[in-house]
């Protein structure tokens, strides 16, 4: 209450309680913003949350007594006025996200904050939506924008391994009909990590190996063509990624343990 800081690096979150105890992102305080709360720093109201610094902060310190000796120049007064401008466009900024829909959200949050150094569910927590539903939309909007995986430092995010998880989930679920896709080596080879690397952060996120994802995919989306939407099985077999109709008819009967000639039927 008798502090403010000028931040200079790093991040700074205000952070209140949820009705289920859980902890919410309220705000996030960026590099050359003033970190405060008017009212606790004047009237000394107790503030709402609580304020954590995130990554390497450095601040300078403001005390509420020496601005108190400098309100009386006009200059003070602007740049109280301009910190609570920017307090309100900030909580206005929120409330137009959360009418967006969630990748939009995620979007214009991306093109607009310097997030790139936010851990991820903070940034989540900030937007309203899950860790989750961050991490998919954020790779859809870097695949949009034509963000190869060469663009992407993995070494930064080595110990990451829901993003780099979702990086290659997006990968996969864009070449699934692709006959000569499926080996993990050269998935692996993509991204400029190992095979086995590539299992263990998949596995960690999803619970699955890479080679038994894409089997599971193929197999779904067969599937849905040939139920719901009677499709021809060998038009079916190329839809997912076969070029051999019979591979595909054993895979398939191995997979749900009947035919795709008798789900066709089943119509």
């Amino acid at each position: 209450a008798l502090k403010a800081w000028h931040l200079i690096s790093g991040f700074i979150l205000v952070i209140k309680s949820g009705a289920d105890q859980k902890e919410i992102v309220e705000r996030v305080y960026y590099p050359k913003q003033i970190v405060t709360d008017l009212s606790s720093f004047f009237e000394g109201i107790p503030t709402r949350g609580k304020f954590v610094a995130v990554g390497d902060v450095i601040v300078l310190e403001i005390k509420k007594a020496g601005v108190t000796r400098l309100q009386k120049f006009a200059e003070t007064q602007e740049i109280l006025q301009h910190i609570m401008l920017m307090d309100t466009k900030a909580a206005d900024s929120l409330v137009q996200l959360f009418r967006l829909a969630v990748k939009d959200r995620v979007a214009f949050f991306l093109e607009n904050f310097p997030a790139k150094d936010l851990p991820h569910k903070y940034c989540a927590s900030l937007l309203n939506i899950t860790e989750d539903e961050y991490l998919e939309a954020r790779v859809l909007f870097e695949n949009s924008n034509s963000l190869s995986s060469t663009s992407i430092n993995f070494e930064d995010h080595f110990n990451d391994s829901p993003y780099i998880a979702y990086k290659i989930k997006a990968f996969i679920l864009k070449n699934l009909s692709n006959s000569e896709f499926g080996d993990t080596r050269k998935i692996a080879n993509h991204f400029y990590i190992t095979d086995r690397t590539l299992n263990r952060q998949f596995t960690k996120t999803f619970g699955t190996t890479v080679s038994k994802f894409i089997l599971k995919r193929r197999m779904e989306t067969a599937y849905k063509l040939l139920y719901e939407k009677g499709g021809h099985v060998g038009e079916t077999a190329i839809a997912v990624g076969y070029k051999n109709i019979f591979h595909f008819s054993r895979s398939f009967k191995k997979y749900f343990g009947h035919s795709p000639k008798e789900t066709t039927k089943g119509l």
